[in-house]
């Protein structure tokens, strides 16, 4: 398939992500909403006697505990997704260099060989028509013809 029949398939592939990786996060966010509002109509309640503070008490704490240890997983999580983020940017950053390189490369080829055809059609030798004429390697000969 051609690259330019690709580049919309890619397209939609990632119009696809974006919209799943969205949806996930509304329902995050949703989910988020209701566990807040939970919570504060539990915390709302009137306590009923000592023992049922002392339960409300416990409970926060814990539930306090956990939410700062998610906090910390969450700080952890991001400060790895930076570095990957890094990583890739580097890799990128190095591709992309070596791909103008290339192109570079491949342009001074082209030009090198267009000046050689110009050479030869003012020496007024017949233009080749392959290629690779002049660049073939000749055919090796094995170690053992030689003696």
């Amino acid at each position: 398939m051609p690259a330019t029949a690709q580049q919309p398939v890619r397209d939609l592939q990632t119009h696809v992500q974006t919209s799943v990786l969205e949806l996930q996060r509304q329902v995050w966010k949703a989910r988020g909403h209701a566990k807040q509002k939970w919570l504060e109509q539990a915390l709302a309640a009137p306590v009923k006697d000592p023992r049922d503070a002392e339960e409300r008490a416990s409970w926060i704490e814990r539930a306090l505990e956990l939410v700062k240890s998610r906090q910390e997983e969450v700080k952890y999580q991001a400060a790895r997704l930076d570095a990957y983020a890094e990583h890739l940017s580097v890799l990128e950053m190095s591709l992309m260099a070596a791909t103008e390189a290339k192109s570079g490369a491949d342009r001074a080829t082209v030009e090198s060989g267009q000046q050689q055809q110009q050479q030869r059609t003012d020496s007024g030798e017949p233009p080749t028509t392959d290629p690779g004429a002049g660049r073939r390697r000749q055919p090796a000969v094995p170690a053992a013809a030689g003696r």
